[in-house]
């Protein structure tokens, strides 16, 4: 079985998986995890190397998940200064949890209601996470509904959507369109 550096092709993911490892633990980022703005890039380039992977997937998603899942709890906890960057974050820590959890038999369930019930409604001030989740509900619709049904009643989609109407005038016929079809 080849190594995760040779299925990521330059290595690039073992020190993608060290930075997010780093921070997730870092004492020094407890208050604020998400100011450091590699966080985010970081996390993008290892769903994207897991979703890439052609030879040693199962084994770079099994190393990545524990860090995600730190990293996740992590922010989640942490009283934000830096909104827009934590709920992005978050969310797409969320999105590999959805596309990889079956591989290591994670129940994103937990994850999606703490991020539902507690971050989103402090994050819900900014229109970028707003919009993200919107997005972020709209691409993940057939998958939450199927095995997450008792989720959506608990998304406050309607208060996304009045949010993002007045916050982004010209978006609004495209967001209420998508919130009306989560419900």
């Amino acid at each position: 079985m080849a190594s995760p550096d040779l299925a990521a092709g330059d290595g690039s993911y073992d020190f993608h998986l060290r930075s997010l490892s780093a921070a997730s633990r870092d004492s020094a980022a407890a208050s604020d995890p998400a100011s450091d703005p590699n966080l985010l890039q970081s996390v993008r380039r290892v769903c994207e190397m897991c979703r890439t992977a052609k030879e040693a997937k199962d084994e770079m998603v099994a190393r990545a998940f524990p860090v995600m899942g730190k990293l996740f709890q992590r922010c989640a906890a942490a009283p934000t200064q830096a909104v827009a960057s934590t709920g992005v974050l978050l969310l797409t820590i969320l999105q590999f949890f959805l596309d990889f959890g079956e591989a290591v038999l994670h129940d994103a369930d937990g994850s999606l209601k703490t991020f539902f019930r507690s971050c989103l409604s402090r994050e819900f001030a900014d229109p970028i996470v707003a919009e993200r989740t919107v997005e972020f509900l709209v691409t993940n619709k057939t998958k939450i509904l199927s095995s997450f049904p008792n989720l959506i009643p608990q998304v406050p989609t309607l208060e996304i959507f009045t949010y993002l109407e007045l916050t982004i005038p010209t978006c609004s016929s495209y967001y209420s369109c998508c919130c009306r079809s989560l419900l």
